[in-house]
C-alpha cells in the first residue's frame, strides 16, 4: 500500500461518491468492511444500533513497568432492572482477577501491578459498564496522578501530541484481547510533514498479549508529533503513556487515550483550570491544506483565545499552539472548526508552590449519547470537579447523579448548559464514588472529571473523560450521507 493510499484510509470518510451512486446501503456496508477509503471521499453518519448486546469486552491497560500500584474501578449503570447480568475481570492469560459485579448500579475496585486486564460485561451490563484505571505515586517517573478509561479494542487510534524528544517520551501500549494475531501500522505526522519511520509498519501483536513500543526508539524529533495506529489485521486496544522530565528530574506522567477521528468540527473537553501551561496540538492527516479556527468554550461562553485563534496546517502535519494566556487559568473545552478533517489534544500542566509539576491530557471526543459515566468521581484525598461543555448553538439541560460503589445515590443536580459554554460542579464526597451524566437525545454535550492532589510533594493532576457505555458497546449502524464531500 502506498503512503497516499494509507493516508486516504485514515480519515472519517468511508465511501467514494461513485460507489454510493451505484450501490445501496447494503453494498456500502460491504465496502466499508473491506476497508474503503476514509479521507478525501464521502463520509458516513452513524447511529447507535438498536439490537441487544449480550457481551462486551474492554481493556484496562496498566502497563508493564512496576513502581506504583494501579487501581481499576468498574461500575454497572442501571439499564434493565429485571434482567440479570455480570461484570468480571480476567488477566490476558485467562486467570480470573478479583473484580466482579453482579448487581446493576453498583461498582467494584481491584489493585493491579502490571499488564492489562480484560473486563467482560454480560446481559444489560454489556450496555452500561464503565471502568477507569488510576495510578497515584509520590516519587519517580510516575509521580503524580495518571488515569485512563478502559476501552474496547478497535482498528483505528489517533494520538496527537506524543513525546519523542529529550524532555518528553511516550510509550505506546498495544493490547490484543483476541486469540488470533493482530498486525498494526504506525504513521507519524510531524511539524514539517509525514515522518518516515523504519520498523513502524506490520507490527505484530500476538493473541492475548500486550506489546509496548517506545516511540523514542523509533523516531527522534522536536516539535509536535502525532501517531496514527491502524490495525491492518485483527484489532487492538491502544493507549499511550507519556512522561516528562525537566533537567533530568521527573516532571509528571499521564495516560493518553486516543482522540476522536479527524472531523471538520471537533471538541476537546475537560481542559482543567490552573496556573500551569495549556498546550494544544492539532493534526491534519489529510492530503490537502487545512485552515483551523480555534475557540474556547468557557464559563461565560465562546471566545477566541488570544494569540491562538487560527492555525494553517499543511498536509500530513501537526502544529502546536499555546493556550495559556488565552484561557487565563479557567476550565473549558477547545472547539476546532476546519475546512478539512483534523483532530487534537490539550496537555495541561498542574502547578503548585513547593511541589513537583504534573500534567493531564485531554483528548478530542465525540459528544455524549444518552449518558456519560466516569467510574471515578471522587477518591481518597483528591479534589474533583465535573467539567461539562455544550458545543452546539442551543442551550441544553443536563442532570447528573453521584453514586457510591454500593449503589447509594449521594447527590443529584441539574445544570443548564448555555450554547457553546462550559459549567463546572465540585464533586468531593467522603466515600469513593462514580458519576452518571444524563443528556438529551442529539445533544452536543462533552465532559470529564478533573482529579487534583491539593497537598503533598506533587501537584498531581489528571482528567477522566466521560464515556457513553451504551455507544461504546455497540457496532454502529452505518448510514451513507452522499451530501458530504460535495
Amino acid at each position: 500500500m502506498s503512503d497516499r493510499e494509507f493516508t486516504v484510509r485514515l480519515g472519517r470518510r468511508a465511501l467514494g461518491r461513485r460507489a454510493v451512486t451505484l450501490a445501496g446501503a447494503a453494498t456500502a456496508l460491504v465496502l466499508i468492511g473491506a476497508g474503503g477509503s476514509l479521507l478525501n471521499a464521502e463520509s458516513v453518519t452513524t447511529a447507535p444500533a438498536h439490537t441487544t448486546v449480550g457481551r462486551t469486552t474492554s481493556v484496562c491497560t496498566v502497563g508493564t513497568k512496576g513502581g506504583s500500584r494501579s487501581l481499576i474501578a468498574a461500575v454497572a449503570v442501571h439499564r434493565e432492572a429485571d434482567r440479570p447480568g455480570e461484570v468480571r475481570a480476567e488477566q490476558l492469560s485467562g486467570e480470573e482477577a478479583d473484580l466482579e459485579i453482579t448487581e446493576q448500579g453498583k461498582g467494584g475496585t481491584v489493585g493491579h501491578d502490571r499488564g492489562s486486564l480484560l473486563l467482560h460485561a454480560e446481559g444489560p451490563m454489556a450496555r452500561g459498564t464503565s471502568a477507569v484505571v488510576l495510578r497515584a505515586a509520590d516519587r519517580g517517573e510516575n509521580a503524580g496522578l495518571q488515569s485512563a478509561p478502559c476501552l474496547p479494542p478497535t482498528t483505528m487510534h489517533w494520538f496527537p501530541g506524543v513525546g519523542s524528544s529529550g524532555s518528553e517520551k511516550t510509550e505506546l501500549i498495544l493490547t490484543n484481547p483476541d486469540d488470533s494475531q493482530a498486525e498494526v501500522d504506525l504513521r507519524f505526522f510531524g511539524q514539517r510533514g509525514r515522518v518516515p519511520v523504519p520498523g513502524s509498519p506490520n507490527i505484530a501483536v500476538d493473541g492475548r498479549t500486550s506489546r509496548t513500543i517506545s516511540l523514542s526508539s523509533l523516531v527522534q524529533t522536536d516539535g509536535p508529533l502525532t501517531v496514527a495506529v491502524r490495525a491492518t489485521s485483527g484489532r487492538v486496544a491502544a493507549i499511550a503513556r507519556k512522561v516528562r522530565r525537566n533537567r533530568l528530574a521527573p516532571a509528571g506522567a499521564d495516560w493518553q487515550v486516543g482522540s476522536a477521528a479527524p472531523a471538520t468540527m471537533t471538541v476537546i473537553p475537560a481542559v482543567p483550570d490552573g496556573d500551569g501551561r495549556r498546550r494544544l496540538v492539532v493534526s491534519n492527516p489529510g492530503t490537502v491544506r487545512a485552515t483551523v479556527s480555534v475557540s474556547v468554550l468557557g464559563l461565560q461562553g465562546e471566545y477566541a483565545p488570544s494569540g491562538a485563534e487560527e492555525v494553517d496546517l499543511a498536509p500530513e502535519t501537526s502544529a502546536e499552539l499555546d493556550l495559556t494566556d488565552g484561557m487565563a487559568g479557567e476550565p473549558g473545552a477547545i472547539k476546532l472548526s476546519s475546512d478539512h478533517p483534523v483532530t487534537g489534544t490539550v496537555i495541561s500542566t498542574g502547578r503548585r508552590d513547593s511541589a513537583q509539576d504534573d500534567f493531564a491530557i485531554s483528548a478530542a471526543a465525540a459528544p455524549l449519547v444518552r449518558d456519560g459515566v466516569s467510574a471515578i468521581a471522587t477518591l481518597g484525598s483528591t479534589d474533583s470537579d465535573l467539567i461539562l461543555s455544550n458545543g452546539t448553538e442551543v442551550d441544553t439541560p443536563v442532570t447528573f447523579e453521584v453514586f457510591s460503589y454500593a449503589g447509594v445515590s449521594l447527590r443529584t443536580d441539574e445544570v443548564l448548559l448555555a450554547a457553546n459554554s462550559t459549567a463546572t460542579r465540585r464533586l468531593n464526597t467522603s466515600p469513593p464514588s462514580y458519576v452518571v451524566v444524563r443528556v438529551p437525545t442529539g445533544s452536543g454535550v462533552h465532559g470529564g472529571v478533573r482529579l487534583e492532589q491539593p497537598d503533598g510533594d506533587v501537584a498531581g493532576l489528571t482528567v477522566v473523560p466521560l464515556i457513553s457505555p451504551d455507544v461504546a458497546s455497540r457496532a454502529p449502524a452505518v448510514v451513507p450521507d452522499p451530501a458530504i464531500g460535495r
